[in-house]
Formats: structure tokens, sequence, C-alpha cells
């Protein structure tokens, strides 16, 4: 997936932490950066609720 991030916003961003990259490793990071920004909008999305999840139940007792 391509990224919402400019390369000039990118670049700024590198630059901005202090990160020493040649124009290859930019180029290379920043075609992959679509895929960090989906991770980051998951992570940051409220949780499903807990009925949204599939109940899994144990049992020590064998079925006989």
């Amino acid at each position: 997936m391509p990224p919402e991030t400019t390369r000039d916003e990118f670049d700024a961003l590198v630059a901005r932490a202090g990160i020493p990259l040649s124009p290859a490793q930019r180029a290379g990071i920043h075609a992959a950066w679509g895929g960090v920004e989906a991770m980051q909008r998951l992570v940051r999305s409220p949780a499903p609720a807990p009925e949204a999840e599939p109940a899994t139940t144990f049992s020590t007792e064998a079925n006989r």
C-alpha cells in the first residue's frame, strides 16, 4: 500500500529524528512506510467490544 506521507514529509521526519540514512535507504523505507501507517491506525483504533471476541472455554475433566 502506498504511504500517505509524502517523500518530503518522510525526509523531514527522518531528519528530525536524527537518523543518518543514505538516499537508497530512505527510498526503501519510504516505500514500506504505508504498512507502518496502516499498523499505527490499527493500534490507535478502539478495541472491539468484549462480545465481539469469541468465547473459549476449557475443561480439565475428561469427556465421557
